[in-house]
């Protein structure tokens, strides 16, 4: 997951581990010959439309929204469709007071408009103080949150792995995370949830006690345990 820091000075940039005391505990209890933890990549902010979301510092609002503004003017003075002339001015009036696009309401069309302009504000946005910069760990997990994602487990004997995914997603979509080839050839997904094994006290009771069989259909929740059956 890539996340942009804009106005933020001194931030470190790079790649660092979401912090997830769930693995922390299975680490212990399994020990694995690997753990995986997600990664969240700071990049700077001439890379912002590459971000999966953005850090921003409190006071640039404004200049956040002025990127977006910016966008709409070049388009507004190219475009020939009056269907799209009137929802990008719809889009400044919005934006000209600091109402960001990700929390605006749009139909069908609007929402394949917005998909090929690459708006800025239609990103997930965290604006903090400077003094909040520095708890990177805090940070990072509001932005996953913000970001709309969850996270689910896969435990083995090589590798106990924690995955990313976008919150309602399914039990196929997950093991694409995974491999294609799971996913091409699911049969069930085994599942239980980390919770379980807070309750019961152990992996293995977790999983022989609360483990139940699912569909392509299971709606993943975070903190989920996933073992997939397929067949490629």
């Amino acid at each position: 997951m890539k996340i942009a820091v804009f106005g933020l000075e001194d931030f470190p940039l790079g790649k660092n581990k979401l912090p997830d005391f769930r693995i922390d505990a299975l680490k212990v209890s399994t020990n694995p010959a690997k753990t995986t933890y997600i990664q969240i990549e700071f990049i700077d902010e001439q890379n912002l439309k590459d971000a999966d979301g953005i850090v921003a510092l409190d006071t640039k609002k404004a200049d956040v929204a002025l990127l977006d503004l910016e966008l709409i003017e070049t388009r507004l003075s190219r475009s020939e469709s009056e269907t799209e002339k009137n929802f990008l001015l719809r889009l400044q009036k919005e934006l000209e007071q600091e109402h960001f696009l990700r929390n605006l309401s749009f139909n069908e069309e609007e929402k394949s408009m917005v998909s090929t302009l690459n708006f800025i504000t239609i990103k997930p946005i965290l604006f903090i103080s400077q003094e909040d910069s520095s708890d990177l760990d805090s940070l990072m997990l509001k932005m996953f949150k913000a970001a709309g994602m969850i996270s689910f487990i896969t435990v083995g004997q090589k590798e106990l792995r924690v995955w990313d995914l976008k919150h309602g997603l399914n039990a196929h979509d997950a093991a694409g995370c995974i491999h294609s080839d799971i996913q091409r050839g699911f049969i069930k997904a085994e599942v239980f949830n980390y919770k379980d094994v807070e309750s019961l006290g152990d992996i293995r009771d977790a999983r022989l006690k609360a483990m139940h069989l699912e569909e392509k259909e299971y709606i993943v929740e975070d903190g989920d345990i996933l073992n997939f059956r397929f067949n490629v």
